[in-house]
């Protein structure tokens, strides 16, 4: 250490349990980070007085990285902060629903590559999932009925238009019609869950500057309106975000949590999963529809529930 660690007086993990950080604990942090102290050493205190080991290390990252500004936070704001970190670091996911890993594949009715795949988080991209004619075939059936996009309302389940979300949407019944039909069976097949374990195809378009700011599509436990949108189809388990057309400059998809975006490349998709079998839920699938530059964007996005979805 390149100073000697002060420890609080008088104070230890059993105020709050193993993970939950008391407020003389989030100030032993603060000050000893401010001095130039080892994390790992702090670490190692920590846990010698009872402390989660990766409760722990987050604590020392999270509040050490806040560093002064620490005493705007409120403990029970801090304590969040670092317990959602904890539950990244801890999940592991469950082998990925595709049917196949093989570079090339056949899904229904067509061939199919696999460009890049990833697990832990579960994510991959597809190249071919809908053909040229299929895209323009979509866009022209949603173009008339486009309406304002809207965001979750976490606290009643309801929906409302908001700024971190800059486009327009529609949606298609499911068996709307025939290219609907096959569309859901090519996805029923790719990720082989029926097609009523899906929600109706979303049709999303965003003009210049459009975009979707970080977000996660699964619904957060804690939020009292979420008890209303998982009673039909339980939580949602995972997205495929399908590309309509090709987008000249900007509008890709973003995972910051793990440093990795999908270029929109029309006809490709990109899919991730965010609930394993433990029903866990992988906060690193946060993601963002960045801005277009140049051009507009159209996606098709079908969401998975963790049970028939039918309303």
């Amino acid at each position: 250490m390149s100073q000697n660690t002060i420890s609080p007086s008088g104070a230890s993990a059993t105020a709050g349990g193993h993970t939950h950080l008391p407020a003389s604990w989030q100030d032993w942090i603060t000050t000893n980070v401010l001095r130039g102290c080892e994390r790992a050493d702090m670490q190692r205190i920590m846990v010698e007085n009872g402390f989660d080991p990766v409760f722990a290390r987050h604590a020392i990252e999270i509040i050490g990285g806040i560093g002064e500004r620490v005493q705007d936070l409120s403990e029970d704001e801090r304590t969040a902060a670092i317990q959602q970190g904890t539950r990244r670091q801890r999940y592991q996911a469950s082998p990925i629903r595709l049917i196949s890993q093989l570079p090339r594949f056949t899904v229904a009715d067509r061939e199919v590559e696999l460009a890049a795949v990833m697990s832990n988080p579960n994510i991959a991209v597809i190249r071919g999932l809908l053909s040229d004619e299929e895209c323009d075939e979509v866009i022209r059936l949603s173009r008339g009925k486009m309406k304002t996009s809207q965001v979750v309302d976490r606290e009643s389940g309801g929906s409302y238009e908001s700024s971190v979300r800059k486009s327009e949407g529609s949606h298609f019944e499911r068996g709307e019609n025939e290219l609907v039909r096959r569309i859901e069976a090519r996805l029923s097949a790719l990720v082989d869950l029926p097609v009523n374990r899906g929600e109706p195809l979303q049709i999303l378009h965003y003009g210049p500057g459009g975009e979707y700011k970080a977000h996660q599509d699964f619904f957060e436990p804690k939020d009292p309106g979420s008890a209303v949108l998982t009673r039909v189809g339980g939580q949602r388990i995972g997205t495929v975000v399908m590309y309509l057309n090709d987008v000249p400059e900007g509008g890709e998809t973003a995972f910051p949590d793990i440093g990795f975006s999908a270029k929109p490349i029309k006809g490709s998709a990109v899919y991730f999963e965010y609930q394993n079998a433990d029903g866990q839920l992988d906060y690193r699938c946060l993601h963002a529809g960045m801005p277009v530059i140049r051009g507009d964007k159209w996606i098709m996005t079908k969401w998975l529930r963790e049970r028939p979805y039918e309303q």
